[in-house]
Order: C-alpha cells, then sequence, then structure tokens
C-alpha cells in the first residue's frame, strides 16, 4: 500500500515538473515559409524540426508550413523574414549573392565542397563568427539556425552527355551568378530558373538539362522529361538555410531560444542522416524509372577545363573593392572544407 502510494505520489509529481516546464513556454504560432513542395525528401527536416519544437513546447509553440514560395518568392523572402512579417523561412542564398555576397558562398559556388556534413559546419561558422558576413545578415535583418546540404549535383538531360562536346550550346537549368560561369566554361548554356519551373521548362524545349541531385529526381518528377543522368558530379553544396528575423529572435526568451538551437543540432543530425541514406537509395529509384546514366568519358577535360570557382568569387569580390575580405574568407574555406 505505502509503495503504490509512493508509487503513485511520484508520478504525480513527475507530471506536475513536466507541465510546469512546458507551460514555461509563452503560445506561439509561427508561419515557416519553404521555396520548395513538401514532397521533396529534404522537407522532412522541416517538418521534424517543427513537430520537435511543438513536443518539446509541451504542445504550447506550433509552427504552420508554407511550402513552394507560397507567401513569398526569391526576390521577396529575405525582407519577409528580416521584418518579422515571415517568422521562419528558408533562404537560398546562392539567390541572394547581389545582395550578400559573403554569406552566400558556401551555396553560390558549384565544384567547391565535396563533404556534405562538414560543409554544415563550415557554413554555420561563417555565418556566426566572420565579421563581413554576420554584418550582411545583420543588415538584412537574418539570425541563421538550420543548416543543411545538398548531396552531389549532376544534371539530368534530353541527350546523352558523354563528352566535353556534348556541353556544347546545350541549354541547362541554372541558378545565382556562379554556376552560370561554370556552365558557360563548358560552352553550355545556362538557364537561370528556379527548381518549382524546371519541368516546364524541359517540356518546352527552354531547356535540354536540369541540374539537380539523384534524390530529387523522383520528387521533382525530371524522370518524366529527362531520359538521361551522368556520374559526373559537380559537388555539393550548402542547401537553403532557415532564418528568424534578428529582431524576433531576440524578443525571444531566453528558454525559447535554446529550444531552438538544440531542435536545430537535432535537426541538422537528423538531415544529414536521411541525406546520405536517401542519395545512396536514389541511382536504383532512377533507373528503375527508365532514366539511363551515362558515364563521363573526359573527366579529366571536364577539371581542366573548369576554372577555380573560388578564384572566380574572389576577384568579383575584388571588383567591388572587397577584395582582401573576400581572399580572407577563400583562405578560411580552403582549409576547413
Amino acid at each position: 500500500m505505502k509503495f503504490t502510494t509512493l508509487f503513485a505520489s511520484a508520478i504525480a509529481a513527475l507530471s506536475f515538473t513536466n507541465a510546469s516546464f512546458a507551460q514555461d513556454y509563452p503560445e506561439m504560432t509561427l508561419r515557416y515559409s519553404s521555396n520548395i513542395p513538401e514532397v521533396v525528401n529534404t522537407s522532412k527536416i522541416d517538418t521534424y524540426f517543427s513537430s520537435e519544437i511543438e513536443k518539446r513546447s509541451g504542445g504550447k509553440i506550433k509552427i504552420q508550413h508554407f511550402w513552394a514560395n507560397t507567401l513569398g518568392g526569391e526576390s521577396e523572402i529575405v525582407d519577409l523574414v528580416g521584418s518579422g512579417a515571415v517568422d521562419l523561412g528558408l533562404i537560398v542564398m546562392g539567390n541572394q549573392a547581389s545582395r550578400m555576397p559573403f554569406a552566400a558562398v558556401t551555396n553560390a559556388l558549384p565544384l567547391t565542397y565535396r563533404d556534405g556534413p562538414k560543409l554544415n559546419q563550415l557554413t554555420r561558422g561563417i555565418m556566426t563568427s566572420n565579421p563581413t558576413v554576420v554584418a550582411e545578415l545583420d543588415r538584412a535583418g537574418l539570425h541563421p539556425l538550420l543548416f543543411r546540404y545538398l548531396p552531389d549535383y549532376r544534371i539530368y538531360c534530353s541527350k546523352p552527355m558523354k563528352t566535353m562536346a556534348d556541353f556544347k550550346n546545350t541549354k541547362i537549368r541554372s541558378y545565382g551568378s556562379f554556376v552560370p560561369v561554370m556552365f558557360e566554361s563548358l560552352g553550355a548554356v545556362p538557364v537561370n530558373i528556379p527548381p518549382i519551373d524546371m519541368i516546364q521548362a524541359m517540356q518546352s524545349g527552354a531547356m535540354d538539362c536540369t541540374y539537380m541531385f539523384d534524390s530529387a529526381v523522383k520528387a521533382f518528377k525530371i524522370d518524366q522529361v529527362a531520359e538521361y543522368a551522368t556520374d559526373l558530379s559537380f559537388g555539393v553544396i550548402s542547401a537553403h538555410t532557415l532564418f528568424v528575423g534578428k529582431d524576433k529572435w531576440e524578443s525571444w526568451p531566453e528558454d525559447v531560444r535554446k529550444l531552438f538551437e538544440d531542435v536545430a543540432a537535432d535537426a541538422e543530425a537528423f538531415g544529414n542522416e536521411l541525406i546520405a541514406k536517401d542519395e545512396v537509395g536514389a541511382v536504383a529509384a532512377i533507373t528503375q524509372a527508365g532514366l539511363e546514366i551515362v558515364p563521363f568519358e573526359e573527366k579529366a577535360a571536364f577539371e581542366a577545363a573548369t576554372p577555380d570557382m573560388l578564384d572566380i568569387w574572389v576577384e568579383s569580390m575584388a571588383k567591388s573593392g572587397k577584395g582582401d575580405d573576400a581572399q580572407a574568407l577563400a583562405v578560411y574555406i580552403r582549409e576547413n572544407r
């Protein structure tokens, strides 16, 4: 009897403690903007993040997802998040390179990074400790929260891509300022469009190839417009980073910020595992869908033709009087990538 009473008392005390802990959080409903559809595999990182926030806050903090730029496009999202009009937003920094060229460096440059989880660490270090990058984000009113990478980029085409000659005048999906430079160095014609428009562009003949990664082929229905893939890798990149408005972040209680930081760290680890696992299984999936993976026969010539993209970036920064800061950041990247 005594044991039963003690056990019941302990359970009651534990329940009270947990309830009190949950009650420490304010009630919040936040809007979370994504630039991609929910069906894309990496969107699971976002739903993991939001579900964990709600669970660990005892249901006090809820997050509503808005997919595929429904709250605002690439040209608007920085100001929407920075002003607090959108609470949380995924931002493709490579598309913001004209405004934040230093903060964009791990997303904007192809052929520069090979290790995804290490790139997450590099991006976090740059965005939280490099003075030039921190200043760019502060001016935009952004606080970085969750980092993820995208696996090896490849091209998916309406024709086989075997040799350097196959690149000549081939129209390939691109983005930002530096991916076009890479494709132009190969003799291709870059076409800058967001992922949500690439299928229609291939169907219309505006593009011959799209630029994506294996585990996104089925989600974006690339297998419906492309017949050929390639084993040629253009490297990994930092993906869209999750930001919250800086003023909003600083207005939150310390325990809320700690909750978000803890969940973001767990979501990053979840994402690393998810992306690696999905990419391993994607090759079989795309071949079963009917795409032929064509071995590229002139990889040495490819490497010789493409420039060092960090050098290209430093040169572009030097033209705007930021060469010294860019060179210092490039050195840091080479040492830590």
